[in-house]
C-alpha cells in the first residue's frame, strides 16, 4: 500500500481560513434534507459515479430513481457485498461524481488526505466529489461510534478537501425531522443551542469540484 501523501500544515492553515471567510460559521450553513437529494443535483442520465464505503450499494438503486441509467462503481474493503475496488488505492478509471458517505471520520487525517489525492486523480475536470461527515457540533453524532477516528469540523473538512486538489462549492447542514420538531429546533430553541455552541443538525455535507 502506498504511503499517504505528507500534509502541509500551513497550507492546510490557510485552506482552512478560505472556507471560514467564505461560508462562515457553522450557523451561516444553509439546511438541506438528506444526502441523496443533494447529490441527485450533480449528476445526469449517463454519470459515471463512484461510491467509497459503499456498504450494501443501495446508493445505485437510489441515484437511478434520479438519473435513470448510469455507470455505478463500489469500493469498500468489507467484502459481503461485491464491489469493484477493495481499497481507494485500487481505484481506477474516470468518473464524473465520487461520493464518500459518513466515511471519513473512520480514517487518521493522513489516510484521508490520499483518498481525497486519489479520487482527485479519477474524476474528471470538472467533475464533483461530495462527502457527508458528522456535524461535531452536535456531538453525539460523531461520539457515540467507537469507531469514528477523526472528528472534521466543518472548515477543516474543506480544507483537507481543497488540499487534495478541489475546489469546495457548497457546505450543508444535513437535518430531517418531524415538522413539530423541525420547528422546535429551528426557531423556538435556536437561541439556546447558539448559546451553548451546539447545533440541532447532525451532518455536515460537502460538494467540491475538480477545476477544469
Amino acid at each position: 500500500m502506498p504511503e499517504s501523501p505528507a500534509i502541509n500544515w500551513q497550507d492546510l492553515y490557510r485552506q482552512r481560513q478560505d472556507i471560514a471567510d467564505r461560508f462562515g460559521d457553522i450557523w451561516d450553513l444553509p439546511l438541506d434534507k438528506r444526502y441523496h437529494l443533494v447529490l441527485s443535483r450533480h449528476g445526469a442520465e449517463g454519470s459515471r459515479l463512484i461510491e467509497v464505503g459503499a456498504g450494501d450499494r443501495g446508493l445505485e438503486s437510489k441515484m437511478r430513481g434520479y438519473w435513470g441509467d448510469l455507470e455505478y462503481s463500489s469500493c469498500d474493503i468489507d467484502e459481503t457485498y461485491p464491489h469493484e475496488f477493495g481499497h481507494y488505492d485500487d481505484i481506477s478509471g474516470e468518473f464524473d461524481v465520487a461520493c464518500a458517505f459518513e466515511l471519513i471520520e473512520h480514517m487518521p487525517l493522513g489516510d484521508a488526505y490520499a483518498m481525497l489525492c486519489k479520487l482527485h486523480e479519477v474524476i474528471t475536470p470538472g467533475g464533483k466529489l461530495l462527502l457527508t461527515t458528522p456535524n461535531i457540533y452536535y456531538p453525539p453524532a460523531f461520539l457515540r461510534d467507537a469507531t469514528h477516528i477523526t472528528p472534521f469540523c466543518y472548515d477543516e473538512l474543506g480544507a483537507v478537501v481543497q488540499l487534495a486538489g478541489f475546489r469546495v462549492t457548497h457546505l450543508y447542514r444535513l437535518h430531517h425531522d418531524s415538522v413539530i420538531k423541525k420547528f422546535l429546533k429551528r426557531f423556538v430553541f435556536y437561541p439556546l443551542y447558539r448559546i451553548v455552541g451546539i447545533d440541532f443538525s447532525k451532518q455536515i455535507m460537502l460538494v467540491a469540484e475538480k477545476p477544469g
